[in-house]
């Protein structure tokens, strides 16, 4: 199983691979557990959003200023 590697408070962006996500940015609002294949998941929402999201850790990435 992998570790979480982003944190709560954490600003990220969907890496440019990820094709069901907006570029962002986003914050990580809370750690979810593992899915069934051991990736961890992530609550994400974006700063102009209303919603939340639940990402897998290969879809996001630290945001480069």
């Amino acid at each position: 199983m992998t570790t979480h590697q982003f944190k709560i408070g954490q600003v990220v962006q969907a890496k440019r691979t990820s094709h069901s996500l907006p570029c962002g940015p986003f914050r990580i609002i809370r750690l979810l557990p593992a899915a069934a294949d051991g990736v961890p998941l992530y609550c994400i929402k974006g700063e102009n959003e209303s919603a939340e999201r639940i990402v897998e850790q290969h879809q996001i990435e630290a945001r480069t200023l």
